[in-house]
C-alpha cells in the first residue's frame, strides 16, 4: 500500500502536476488523520469495556464486602443489646436510673434520635456472668477493600448508575464516621468500666461479678455508678447507629443487586 501511494506521488511530480500533487498529498493527510482517530477511538472503546469489567468485578465484591459488614453489626447488635439490659438493670437496681434523667417509661431521650432507648424483653435471667457482659465490646471494622480499590483507582466515575454510585459513597462515609464515633466515645468508656472493676477488686470476667455484687458496687462507689450512667448512654447510642447503618447497608446490597437483574 505504502508502494502503491509512492508511486503516484513520483508520477504527479514527474509530470509536473504540482497542483494535482498538493491535492493529493493533503487527501493522503486526511486520509492518515482519519486512521489516527479511527484507531484512537478503538483503542479508547477498548480501554473503557476493560474498565467497566473491572467495575462490574469490583461491584459483585463489593456486595461481598457488604454481606460482611452485615454479619460484623448483627454482632455488634447483640453484645450491645447484652450490655444494654445488664447495665440498665445495675442502674435501677442502684437507684441510679434517674439520676440524668432516665426513669422507667422515660422520654427524656427521645428527642435525641441517636440516643432513643430501644425496647428489650428483659432476659437478664439468662446471664449467669452479667459482669462478663459489662465487659465486652465489639465496635465495627469494616470491610471496605473493594471501595478503597475502585476509589484509588480512579475509575468510580465510571459507575453509570449515578444515584447507586451516590448510595456507595454515603455508606462509606458513615462506616467511617461509625468507627470515628465509636474510637471517641464507645472505646474509652469501656476502658473506664475495666479500670474501676479492677480498682475495686472485681476481675474483667470474674463470675463473681453478681448482678448483686454490681448493684452493691454502683450504690457505694459514685465514681463506678457515674461510669454506668454514661456507659448506658454510648451504649445505646451504638446500637441505634449501628441498626440505623445495617439498614443502610441492606438497602445497598438491594440496589446493587437490582442493577444486576
Amino acid at each position: 500500500m505504502i508502494k502503491f501511494f509512492r508511486k503516484i506521488r513520483q508520477s504527479l511530480l514527474s509530470e509536473n502536476k504540482f497542483s494535482k500533487y498538493l491535492i493529493y498529498a493533503v487527501g493522503e493527510i486526511v486520509l492518515v488523520v482519519i486512521g489516527i482517530l479511527i484507531a484512537l477511538q478503538i483503542n479508547n472503546w477498548n480501554g473503557n469495556k476493560a474498565a467497566q469489567a473491572r467495575i462490574d468485578s469490583r461491584i459483585i465484591n463489593l456486595t461481598k464486602d457488604i454481606e460482611s459488614d452485615i454479619t460484623e453489626m448483627d454482632e455488634i447488635l447483640q453484645v450491645a443489646k447484652d450490655r444494654i439490659i445488664v447495665v440498665k438493670s445495675i442502674l435501677e437496681g442502684s437507684n441510679r436510673l434517674g439520676s440524668f434523667g432516665i426513669s422507667e417509661g422515660s422520654t427524656s431521650l427521645s428527642n435525641f434520635e441517636a440516643f432513643k432507648e430501644p425496647t428489650f424483653e428483659s432476659t437478664l435471667e439468662n446471664y449467669e456472668n452479667p459482669n462478663s457482659k459489662l465487659s465486652l465490646l465489639r465496635t465495627l471494622d469494616g470491610n471496605g477493600p473493594t471501595y478503597n480499590e475502585l476509589i484509588n483507582s480512579g475509575e468510580f466515575h465510571l459507575i453509570k448508575d449515578r444515584l447507586l454510585a451516590k448510595k456507595i459513597q454515603n455508606y462509606y462515609f458513615n462506616i467511617a464516621e461509625t468507627k470515628d464515633r465509636e474510637s471517641i466515645n464507645n472505646k474509652p468508656s469501656n476502658v473506664d468500666i475495666y479500670k474501676s472493676k479492677n480498682r475495686l477488686g472485681l476481675g474483667t470476667h470474674s463470675k463473681e461479678g453478681t448482678m448483686e455484687k454490681l448493684i452493691e458496687m454502683a450504690k457505694n462507689d459514685h465514681q463506678f455508678g457515674a461510669e454506668l450512667e454514661h456507659r448506658y448512654i454510648m451504649d445505646v447510642a451504638q446500637y441505634n447507629n449501628t441498626l440505623k447503618l445495617k439498614l443502610q447497608a441492606l438497602d445497598l446490597r438491594e440496589a446493587i443487586k437490582s442493577t444486576e437483574r
